[in-house]
């Protein structure tokens, strides 16, 4: 029998000033901190507080583990994949550095995985500005889902991947074997999309809000998806040819589309908003445009009327015209915004 009921990994680089607010979240859990084993796996810190006060929670609380990773993977899925084979609780979760979770959030949903024998419990989150904190908004508007088969419930895809709302049990990832990709991103939608396929039960709880995900997005500061360089949109590219991959070997394909056309969107609306060089921008275009097409051979375009200019270019390798259509949705997407903005005043 587990000594823990809940293993939190958490990747941590660089982040002491979040870190005690993210650590006192889970002493403050209702199931009880000595039913919770912490595990933080530091990717090599240049920042003294941070592994100072790593080594501090390691030698005063007996539940919690600090590890030291020599070389700096750049990555969060080499610190979780060291963090699971760490775990010695009977779920795990992961969470980031830099956001709290709710006082009763490891409670509901280890009541939920335990009671109703489920694999994957999935909860909601808010998402928490400086001066603000929103419910994220679903597809499922507040309703609950219990699924065998992905196939009975395809709006799970529409579930955006955050791994830190999702609690597993672990022996259900030790025996199939699911881990995250290490050296690139889009490592958390790999992840989610394998649990989809192999679990024999999903919870999704709609209306359960157990995650306060905190966002980073000034000059300043930011979050490293919004961190918006080539080498960001690279390694996300790389982290969907490893998902392509697994449906393949899988004999999942059917799934292509339900699982990529948000993402491709996010993809081209995010490049078209980047300031990196139009040069990059075409590299970019060229390695990911095999993708497109795929997606395009699936359903007649992205399912957006603004992006519909794609498909004939995307189609022919045009990554030139690819290029200038992006542009142009992203002028046409600023001009509506300030509009919007104008008769809101």
């Amino acid at each position: 029998m587990s000594q823990y009921k809940i293993s939190v990994v958490v990747p941590t680089f660089n982040t002491g000033d979040f870190l005690v607010e993210t650590f006192e979240s889970f002493m403050c859990q209702t199931i009880g901190f000595e039913n919770i084993e912490v595990i933080f796996v530091d990717d090599a810190s240049s920042d003294d507080y941070t592994l100072d006060l790593l080594e501090e929670l390691d030698s005063c609380y007996s539940n919690v583990s600090s590890v030291f990773l020599d070389v700096n993977s750049g990555f969060p899925g080499t610190g979780r994949n060291v963090g699971l084979d760490l775990a010695q609780g009977e779920c795990v979760i992961f969470a980031d550095h830099d956001d709290t979770y709710e006082e009763n959030a490891f409670e509901i949903m280890y009541n939920e995985i335990k009671y109703e024998n489920a694999d994957v419990v999935i909860s909601n989150y808010y998402r928490v500005y400086d001066d603000i904190k929103i419910e994220e908004e679903t597809i499922f508007d507040g309703g609950r889902a219990e699924v065998s088969n992905i196939s009975d419930d395809l709006r799970l895809f529409e579930i955006g991947p955050s791994i830190w709302t999702k609690l597993f049990r672990k022996e259900f990832l030790i025996k199939n074997n699911i881990r995250f990709l290490e050296g690139m991103l889009a490592e958390d939608l790999e992840f989610y999309i394998h649990i989809l396929f192999l679990a024999d039960k999903i919870i999704y709880l709609d209306d359960f809000y157990s995650y306060n995900y905190r966002i980073r997005d000034s000059w300043d500061d930011k979050s490293t998806i919004h961190l918006r360089k080539r080498e960001t949109f690279e390694n996300m590219i790389k982290g969907y040819y490893k998902i392509d991959k697994l449906l393949i070997e899988l004999n999942k394909e059917i799934y292509f589309s339900n699982i990529f056309r948000r993402h491709f969107i996010y993809w081209i609306l995010s490049l078209g908003s980047s300031n990196i060089s139009n040069n990059d921008k075409l590299e970019l275009i060229k390695y990911i445009n095999p993708l497109f097409k795929k997606q395009i051979q699936i359903t007649p375009n992205f399912n957006e009327k603004q992006l519909s200019s794609l498909t004939k270019p995307i189609l022919n390798d045009d990554y030139k015209k690819i290029l200038r259509n992006i542009i142009r949705i992203k002028k046409v997407r600023e001009f509506k915004s300030k509009i919007k903005s104008i008769f809101k005043h």
